[in-house]
């Protein structure tokens, strides 16, 4: 799951679609940091190897699962909020025949 720890755990969250993309409001026992950097167990490299960019992704509450590249985190207080933006090259490629 996305950041939880020992003593930060889940209390509620929503999933909504603002402006034609998907957002995540996870709400913490805990007030919450902004996620930075590239924590391994955030971008599934608990195994301790490295896992390449394009393979890093970040796991939600609903077990969907979503590229790292494409997720833009704002944390307040104790709310975490996970936008899903489709990079522009997931975009073109729904719209092309290939």
């Amino acid at each position: 799951m996305i950041g939880t720890d020992e003593t930060r755990e889940i209390v509620d969250w929503q999933k909504t679609t603002v402006d034609g993309a998907t957002v995540y409001e996870i709400e913490y026992s805990e007030p919450v940091p902004e996620p930075t950097g590239r924590s391994r167990s955030l971008f599934r490299a608990s195994s301790g190897g490295t896992v390449p960019a394009g393979e890093q992704s970040v796991l939600l509450p609903d077990g969907e699962r979503i590229p790292a590249t494409e997720a833009v985190f704002d944390a307040a207080g104790t709310t975490l909020r996970v936008r899903h933006e489709p990079s522009l090259v997931a975009r073109v490629r729904r719209y092309l025949p290939w």
